[in-house]
Formats: structure tokens, sequence, C-alpha cells
């Protein structure tokens, strides 16, 4: 790296720093909207990040996907909160990190570790993404897991003269699994007032299942017409969710010993190398 393009960092670093400082200073006062979920670091600094974003007048496109998932795991207004504050989260890295990695890069002159240090901000910035992807893409594997229990004891019990919403009703406490606590929170919701198709469509929302989602409308088209269509449906759809679930196994399953099968190899090969290669050598 030659003289003047570390004189021409360090000036850099400088300025963002001063701007930082600034920017720091002016957000002291501001009000902190803290979470306290661990994925954040250095919260009480985020106001200093929103400062930043309104300046910069920067749209997050992926902003309403982030409110889409977080409806999954929070209540709506939690969930804009969270929304928020990882909007700020990456400005607030970006303040105080970039000053200090050209800093460094204009010192060291080191282009390796600035890179590394480059990976470093860009990983705190990403990581709330990939830990809200990971917790919800677990919450949809836990709670197909649980449907075709869920759908079965609500078939049993409609098929032997249980009204429907008292079956729901029934099922939702028969377990403490995390799609029948969702069913508690409509029946909840429903005691306090909410109408039911209000109710259901949150349920659709947090658990956003495709399976899910058919039987809430079939649900619901039942407690509008009734019918007596509607047991019969529900058993076919309990069968088809448990053969679903019987190839989704099977399915991990060979994934499963096709992970192996590459580590096999790899040992199948060491082995080779360790009989193969004393032999040639004393051979020559």
């Amino acid at each position: 790296m030659t003289y003047w393009l570390r004189v021409g960092l360090m000036a850099l670093a400088t300025l963002l720093s001063i701007c930082s400082a600034s920017l720091l200073f002016r957000a002291r006062n501001d009000k902190t909207d803290v979470t306290g979920l661990p994925v954040f670091f250095l919260e009480s600094l985020f106001p200093a990040g929103r400062r930043l974003r309104k300046r910069l007048k920067r749209k997050d496109r992926s902003s309403r996907d982030r409110y889409r998932k977080l409806l999954e795991l929070y209540s709506p207004g939690e969930a804009e909160r969270i929304r928020r504050q990882a909007m700020d989260a990456g400005y607030t890295y970006l303040l105080l990190l970039l000053p200090l990695l050209l800093l460094m890069l204009a010192v060291t002159g080191d282009v390796l570790l600035g890179s590394l240090e480059l990976v470093l901000l860009a990983g705190l910035c990403l990581y709330f993404d990939y830990w809200l992807d990971s917790t919800v893409r677990k919450r949809h594997a836990e709670l197909e897991t649980q449907y075709p229990s869920m759908l079965t004891e609500m078939s049993l019990m409609v098929n032997v003269g249980i009204t429907a919403g008292e079956a729901f009703d029934r099922v939702a406490v028969s377990s403490n699994g995390l799609l029948f606590q969702e069913m508690q929170r409509v029946t909840e919701s429903v005691k306090n007032g909410m109408p039911i198709d209000e109710a259901l469509d949150t349920l659709s929302a947090r658990a956003p299942l495709r399976e899910m989602k058919k039987f809430v409308s079939l649900y619901k088209q039942n407690l509008v017409k009734g019918g007596p269509d509607f047991p019969r449906t529900l058993a076919e759809m309990a069968a088809n969710a448990w053969n679903d679930r019987k190839n989704s196994a099977r399915t991990q399953g060979e994934l499963a010993e096709q992970k192996l099968l590459l580590p096999t190899m790899f040992m199948f090969v060491g082995i080779l190398l360790i009989i193969i290669v004393p032999a040639f050598r004393n051979l020559f």
C-alpha cells in the first residue's frame, strides 16, 4: 500500500470518526427503545444509527419481509419495535466500526487484516437476519411435526359427535406443543371478544404452513356453512398429513446418508494412501 493511499485513508478515517462522535453526542438524549434481545449488540447506541439512517434517507427493502417473519414470533407492536431496531443496528455498527477499520488499515497497511475487519462488519450487520431466519425455520419444523397429531385428535373428536368449536378448544389444551399453544391463543382471543375470523387469521399468520392454511380455511367454512362433509374431509387431511410426515422423514434420512457418504469416502482414500504409499516406497 502506497504512502499517499495510507494518508488518504487516515484522513478519511479521521473525518468519519468526527462524524460518528458528533452523531453519538447528539443522540445521547434520544429515546432508546431497548428490546433486550441477545442478537443486538450495543443496543443503547442505536439512536445514533437511527439518526444516520434518517439523514441518508435509505429505505430497507428487506424490512417488510423481516416484519412478516417477526409477526410469527411476537405481537404486532413488539414486531414493529424489533423491526425498527434491526434497521438501526446496521447503521450503528457501520458508524462505530467503519472509522476504526479504515484507521487500522491506514496504520498497518495490511489489506488482509482490513478484509477480515470488513467481514466482521458485514457479519454484525447480517447477524440479525441469520438469527431470524434460523428461528423461523426451527419454528416451522416444530409446527410441521405437531400438525398431523393435531389433525388426528381433531378428526377423532368430530367423528364421535363433538362440535367443531368444542373439538378445537379441547385439542388446544391437550398438549403444550407450539401448535397447540397457538390454538390456545385463538381460544383466549375469542373469549376476550375478538371475532373468530380475525383470531383464525392471526393463527394463519403465526403458523404460516400451507397445510395449516388449508385447515383454517376448512374450519372457517364449517363454522359458516356446517354440513356433513367436514368430518370426512378432516379425516382425509389427517391421513395425508401422516403420509407427508413419513415421506419427509424418509427424505431426511436419505439426505443424512448422503452427508455421511462424503466423510466415508475421505476416510477410505486416507486408508488407501496409508497402505499404498509404503508399498510403493518398498518397490523403489
